[in-house]
């Protein structure tokens, strides 16, 4: 990969946050089906059991914020040290006002001085807000995940693949594409064309196709299915 061809897309702190959240989940999944079952604690019905997945999240977020503290993740916001409304009223309100309409490099010292709240990175004496990170960091330490394919029982070669092919199973796995949710077509196209295959990126029939391959073919169709009953065109 050249300069040149460098993907410069930027997240919203939340779009970086559900990427990796949605990957962590994904892997945490995987693991958690490979240990023995666990026998099922007694609750009463009023305290049910949490569901993994909320952990799995505040795990994932924990890891963004600690690769945004320690560097590995740059980001930039709008800046502000003005506080026109006081000292707020809790929530999402921080009674800082006039930020910057320019974005500037948000610096791991203030990540570790600050705390990120509603999409807002907030310290006594100044604020950022509309945080965006690079995509490709992201996803160089969070790429997207894929489950691992083990060869069938009887053989010990690792089945054959393709980057194609490797690229279909992640769409997949991240929209939970299943027989039942098929997924919008736009939406995946889009998705794929935001994608490279071996430092290039992907065309857009390339994506299309793609987009066409993952899902039913009683998907592509749409429309109302056709219903067959008597023919009346000659009865009186």
């Amino acid at each position: 990969m050249s300069l040149q061809t460098l993907d410069r897309t930027q997240w919203s702190f939340a779009e970086a946050l559900a990427h990796v959240q949605t990957v962590t989940v994904a892997r945490r999944a995987v693991e958690a089906a490979k240990l023995p079952p666990k026998p099922v604690p007694e609750y009463q019905t009023w305290n049910p059991p949490q569901d993994p997945k909320v952990a799995w999240k505040a795990e994932a977020e924990t890891e963004l914020l600690v690769a945004l503290r320690d560097g590995d993740v740059l980001a930039q916001g709008r800046f502000t040290e003005e506080r026109t409304h006081g000292w707020g009223n809790g929530g999402s309100s921080s009674g800082f006002g006039l930020h910057s309409g320019y974005h500037t490099s948000i610096r791991p010292e203030h990540w570790r001085e600050g705390k990120c709240s509603f999409g807002r990175l907030t310290a006594r004496d100044w604020e950022f807000i509309d945080i965006r990170v690079a995509r490709f960091l992201v996803k160089a330490i969070w790429p997207d995940y894929v489950p691992e394919v083990r060869p069938a029982a009887g053989t010990d070669a690792v089945p054959y693949t393709t980057p194609y092919l490797d690229l279909m199973q992640a769409a997949i796995a991240k929209f939970g594409i299943t027989a039942e949710d098929q997924g919008k077509k736009d939406c995946l196209v889009d998705w794929f064309l935001e994608q490279q295959i071996e430092g290039e990126p992907v065309s857009n029939k390339l994506a299309d196709a793609m987009a066409t391959l993952i899902r039913l073919p009683s998907a592509q169709r749409g429309g109302a299915k056709r219903v067959l009953g008597p023919d009346l065109r000659h009865t009186a």
